[in-house]
């Protein structure tokens, strides 16, 4: 089902918010501490899943790695910019040269 949702559910007087990730076939519930979390309103239930929903998906669905750093070396070498790599976790970017091996 290629498509993300949630809804709140009714639970006597509060309601339960509940969330389903694009790549999961089944609605999973939003818990605050191991506890399923509790909500006045229907509002605040739907609020709380998207936002819960939002975080989990970010994490996978975000580009980044391999993908990321090939486009931007087809970039790079259209402006005949120095190949570089960026090490996890810092800032600088270092230049990187291709290592030649005599024929």
């Amino acid at each position: 089902m290629n498509e993300s949702a949630v809804k709140a559910v009714p639970s006597g007087n509060e309601y339960e918010a509940h969330y389903r990730p694009v790549w999961a076939a089944s609605y999973r519930t939003v818990k605050n501490r191991g506890a399923i979390a509790k909500f006045a309103t229907e509002l605040a239930a739907e609020v709380a899943a998207w936002r819960v929903l939002y975080s989990v998906e970010q994490r996978v669905m975000r580009r980044d790695g391999a993908l990321v750093f090939a486009a931007k070396s087809l970039a790079d070498s259209h402006f005949n910019l120095p190949r570089s790599v960026k090490a996890k976790g810092r800032e600088k970017r270092n230049e990187v040269e291709r290592r030649r091996i005599p024929a």
